[in-house]
């Protein structure tokens, strides 16, 4: 068992929420066991002996509320001192992000390590106190100067990888794109994608093959002739979307059949390349196939129904590009959801079996309520698209977060979501993901918050507001990407990282 301390004075600075917390092992994979606080412990009990950490949802006033971890732990009765252990692994963490970029001496991190050196003071003072109030006082500190460090390191590593990546030449046509809502009208929304060059158009099953057989997709002729007297590129899918709402009625009643969905995507992969080929430049196969849940489908199935997507699409033209998305980036869903997989697991099965993908899609969203997608910082993002060079594929990121506040438990980044806090972290995510070398195009999650009559819990992530408005997003990534259209030079030391990437508010106005 792995047990934790939790006193009353770390509520005056930092709060806990173990609501939606996971147990990890190495390599940040998810383990199952059970986490519940009694009498001031927070008891957690994986399901095998090796050593694991933990991860929750901690709120500061100046980082907002974040999913944080310890480090790996060997399980023991005595209590660990909570704040203590996360704060060691934030120390430990932006040493080994220093280390794997080779960015301790640059000058442009000389900030992010006097914040880094300020978190090691309060850690020193936290392990000499006898005191543990005061103890608990010094590791709530050095938790959140490591919080601080670690962005701080994230922005200047994407500031020196920009300049390396466009200091001599400018991005290429397609950097940023958006997903689409097809309740949206072209017209209405015409004004904010001027500056975006690739829209992703849904193929909604259930809106298209409305009996069997029988392939309507005149719902997506406004955005399609849009998009081609604009000279938009179009991304279409995904093509398997296997949520309840997506999939034909007469197939849903028949769930758990694989047979019937193979077959049902076969057909459907092949109307939907010989109705598209010509007006679409690429594919999006599969979405949320690494986390199956409504679907059930094992490992063997789920590469199938790849398979029979992709063989559908290309019988109609072969040479168009085709893409896969990892719902879940972190993998922190993989002990608790029966079937879920890890991302290498996922697509090294599809890889494996022959399937050709020339892309990943790797969504990136936050301030969402009930743990699907936990808010996390700018170095935990930072650090989870380094994982992905290894697969030797471009990747795009699909960034997206609320303009309100969410429901209970759902994150922030550092002040309650607003218009301006969503603009400020659109535009500081945007560099971080950018400046990788393995990353080709960002794409914003939604266009358009759901009309006012719409339902209340719907996440308002959208680039216009429901009363048809652009947000201040929109200016923010269309002023990122202006800034990618002609070489940007050489790092130069006066430039300050803090201002890479995003409109004019400074880190203060949200709080840190």
């Amino acid at each position: 068992m792995l047990r934790f301390a939790l006193h009353p004075s770390r509520s005056r600075r930092v709060k806990i929420d173990a609501s939606q917390g996971y147990l990890m092992g190495a390599h940040d994979r998810s383990r199952a066991g059970t986490i519940r606080l009694r009498d001031g412990v927070l008891e957690c009990q994986p399901e095998s002996s090796k050593a694991v950490a933990l991860n929750l949802e901690c709120e500061t006033p100046e980082m907002g509320r974040l999913a944080l971890s310890t480090c790996l732990l060997e399980q023991r009765e005595e209590p660990y001192q909570l704040m203590l252990e996360l704060a060691r692994h934030r120390i430990k963490q932006f040493i080994a992000k220093c280390e794997d970029w080779q960015i301790w001496e640059h000058p442009a991190a000389a900030e992010a390590l006097n914040r880094w050196n300020q978190a090691r003071e309060h850690f020193t003072a936290a392990m000499t106190s006898a005191d543990l109030a005061q103890a608990d006082e010094h590791s709530s500190a050095a938790l959140v100067a490591g919080l601080k460090a670690g962005e701080r390191l994230a922005v200047a590593h994407s500031q020196v990888l920009m300049h390396r990546k466009f200091g001599s030449k400018a991005a290429s046509k397609l950097v940023l794109g958006v997903r689409l809502n097809l309740a949206a009208r072209p017209a209405r929304a015409a004004t904010a994608l001027k500056d975006f060059d690739m829209v992703c158009l849904p193929l909604p099953w259930s809106k298209i093959e409305r009996s069997p057989g029988e392939f309507d997709f005149s719902v997506l002729a406004p955005w399609l002739e849009w998009a081609e007297s604009t000279g938009r590129t179009v991304l279409a899918g995904p093509l398997i979307d296997l949520r309840e709402e997506n999939v034909p009625a007469w197939i849903a009643a028949k769930r758990g059949e694989s047979a019937v969905l193979r077959d049902a995507i076969w057909k459907f992969a092949e109307a939907t390349g010989a109705a598209l080929a010509g007006r679409v430049r690429m594919w999006d196969l599969a979405a949320g196939l690494d986390d199956s849940t409504w679907w059930p489908l094992d490992l063997e199935e789920r590469v199938e129904v790849v398979r029979r997507a992709e063989i559908g699409l290309r019988a109609a033209r072969k040479d168009i590009p085709t893409l896969v998305e990892i719902e879940h980036p972190f993998g922190h869903q993989v002990a608790s959801h029966s079937g879920a997989l890890t991302p290498r697991a996922f697509i090294d099965a599809l890889v494996n079996d022959g399937i050709h993908i020339d892309c990943l899609l790797l969504r990136l969203r936050m301030g969402e309520a009930g743990g699907e997608h936990l808010t996390r910082d700018l170095l935990e993002v930072s650090s989870v698209l380094d994982t992905f060079i290894p697969f030797r594929k471009p990747v795009f990121v699909e960034i997206g977060a609320p303009s309100v506040p969410g429901g209970p438990g759902a994150g922030f980044w550092r002040a309650p979501w607003s218009p301006k806090s969503q603009a400020v972290w659109a535009a500081r995510t945007f560099a971080v993901a950018m400046s990788k070398p393995h990353v080709e195009l960002v794409l914003w999650h939604s266009l358009a918050d759901p009309a006012k009559s719409g339902p209340k819990d719907c996440a308002m992530d959208g680039l216009i507001a429901s009363d048809g408005t652009a947000k201040p997003v929109v200016a923010a990534l269309a002023t990122a990407r202006a800034a990618l259209r002609k070489p940007i030079g050489v790092w130069r030391p006066s430039a300050d990282p803090e201002k890479v990437g995003r409109p004019s508010e400074t880190t203060e106005t949200l709080g840190g």
